[in-house]
C-alpha cells in the first residue's frame, strides 16, 4: 500500500467600419424602430476628379416616436467624401416619418478609402451606422495588372498557437506599365492567424515600391491559426495602376496538437481479485479483449482521452504494477514526476514505462476543453489489497466514494 505521505492533495482597421443593423425589439407593445433604405453605399471606382451621389432614406418603421441622440461623421471617415443629411442631433420622427442621407464621393487620389455616418438614437439599437465604400482610380488605372504566384496560398495545416514556417508569395506585374502599391493589407474573418514579414531586401513587395512590367515582389506569409479549423484570410494589394483591388485568397487548417495525437485509455476490471486495469494501447486492448487473461478481465464501459505516448506535448504517465507478493496486486498511474520518482524508488513497485501523456491540473482545475480524470483509492485490508481507480465520470465517481473509496482528485486532464 502507497503511504499517504505519498499522495498528492486532492486538485481540487486598417480601420474597417462596422455595419450595425437594426433589430426588432422582442419585447411585447408599442416601441421605435429604426429602417434605413441602404445600410452600406457602394461607390465602387470612380474616376480621380469625379463625383458621384447616393441617396438613403432614414425611416421610422415602428409604432412610437424615435429622437437622434446624436448624428455625425465617423471621424474615420475619408476626405473624398461628403455628407448631407437632414436627419439632426435631437430631431424627432413620427412613426412613419423619414430623414434624408446623401453621400458624395468625390475622390481626389487613386486607392480605396470609406467612411460612415452614426445614427445615435432611442430606439432599442441605440448605435448604429450607414457605411459607405469607393475607389478612386486615375488615368494611369488599367495599365497594370497583377498575378498572384501561387494563385490561392494555401498555408496547409499548423498546431494551434504556433507560428509556421513562411510560404513565399510573389507578386508579378504582367500589365504594361510600373507598379506601385499603395496598399498592402490583409483582411477577411481571421485575418490575426496571418502575418507578413520582409526579408529585407530589395525583393519585398512595399507601398511604394515600383514592380516593373514583368518582374515580381516577395510577401513571407507566416500563419499561427488562433483556433482548430479552417482559417481564412485576403491579402488585398491596391496601386493607382491597377483597374480594382488585386485580391489573394489565403487558407490554413488549425489544428488542436491534443485532439490529433489523441488516444482512448479503456478501462477494465477483473472481479475476483478487484483490479481495475487502465490502457490506451490497441494491442492490449485487443488482447484482453480476446481472453488473453481470462474471462474474468471485461470492459467496464468507461474511458477518458488521452495523448499517445509518443507526442511531443504533454506530461508522461508513468505505469507501475505491484511487485509480486511485496507491493499492491494492481497497476498504478501518474503524470507528477516527483510522484512516480518516489514510487519507482520503492521495491513495492515495478516501472512498466509511459502509458500515455495528459495534461496536468492546475490547483486541481483542468484547463478549458479538457476533462479532469479523478484518482480514486481504496486502501483494502492489506498492502496487496490496496486498489486505485481514475475516472471522469462524475454519477461513477461519487458511487465509488459512497462504497468506501477515497477521492484523491483530478491527477489527468484529458482532451475533450
Amino acid at each position: 500500500m502507497l503511504p499517504m505521505s505519498w499522495r498528492p492533495a486532492a486538485r481540487a482597421l486598417p480601420c474597417v467600419l462596422a455595419l450595425v443593423l437594426a433589430v426588432v425589439s422582442s419585447g411585447a407593445g408599442a416601441f421605435a424602430r429604426m429602417c434605413t433604405s441602404a445600410d452600406t453605399l457602394q461607390f465602387g471606382n470612380r474616376a480621380v476628379g469625379s463625383a458621384t451621389v447616393q441617396h438613403a432614406t432614414v425611416r421610422n418603421c415602428g409604432d412610437e416616436p424615435l429622437a437622434f441622440t446624436g448624428v455625425s461623421v465617423h471621424p474615420a471617415t475619408g476626405p473624398a467624401w461628403h455628407v448631407e443629411t437632414t436627419c439632426a442631433t435631437g430631431g424627432v420622427l413620427a412613426p412613419a416619418a423619414a430623414c434624408a442621407i446623401d453621400v458624395t464621393f468625390a475622390p481626389q487620389s487613386a486607392g480605396q478609402t470609406s467612411g460612415a455616418l452614426w445614427l445615435h438614437n432611442t430606439t432599442v439599437t441605440p448605435d448604429q451606422l450607414v457605411t459607405f465604400y469607393g475607389r478612386g482610380v486615375d488615368a494611369r488605372a488599367g495599365s497594370a495588372a497583377i498575378a498572384f504566384e501561387p494563385a490561392v496560398a494555401d498555408v496547409g495545416t499548423q498546431d494551434v498557437g504556433r507560428l509556421g514556417a513562411p510560404q513565399a508569395i510573389l507578386v508579378r506585374n504582367v500589365g504594361t506599365a510600373t507598379l506601385t502599391p499603395s496598399a498592402l493589407v490583409l483582411n477577411g474573418p481571421d485575418a490575426l492567424d496571418f502575418r507578413t514579414l520582409g526579408s529585407g531586401n530589395g525583393d519585398d513587395c512595399a507601398v511604394g515600391a515600383d514592380v516593373a512590367p514583368g518582374a515580381a515582389c516577395r510577401i513571407n506569409l507566416f500563419f499561427q491559426p488562433s483556433a482548430a479549423g479552417t482559417r481564412r484570410a485576403n491579402l488585398v494589394v491596391d496601386a493607382p495602376q491597377l483597374p480594382a483591388l488585386a485580391i489573394l485568397s489565403i487558407v490554413g487548417q488549425g489544428v488542436d496538437p491534443a485532439v490529433a495525437s489523441a488516444v482512448t485509455v479503456v478501462e477494465y476490471h477483473h472481479a475476483p481479485t478487484g483490479q481495475y486495469f487502465i490502457t490506451a494501447e490497441p494491442a492490449e486492448q485487443a488482447f484482453l479483449d480476446a481472453g488473453g487473461l481470462g474471462a474474468d478481465w471485461v470492459r467496464t464501459g468507461f474511458s477518458f482521452r488521452a495523448t499517445a505516448r509518443d507526442a511531443a506535448i504533454d506530461l508522461p504517465a508513468c505505469r507501475l504494477f505491484g511487485t509480486p507478493g511485496v507491493g499492491p496486486n494492481e497497476h498504478f498511474y501518474t503524470a507528477d514526476a516527483a510522484e512516480c520518482a518516489k514510487v519507482r524508488a520503492d521495491p513495492s513497485w515495478q516501472d512498466e514505462g509511459v502509458a500515455f501523456r495528459a495534461a496536468a491540473p492546475v490547483g486541481g482545475v483542468c484547463a478549458a476543453g479538457r476533462a479532469a480524470v479523478v484518482r480514486l483509492w481504496l486502501p483494502g485490508s492489506d498492502a496487496l489489497a490496496s486498489r486505485h481507480r481514475y475516472l471522469v465520470d462524475a454519477r461513477e465517481i461519487a458511487r465509488m466514494a459512497s462504497a468506501g473509496w477515497v477521492v484523491e482528485g483530478p491527477v489527468f486532464c484529458a482532451p475533450a
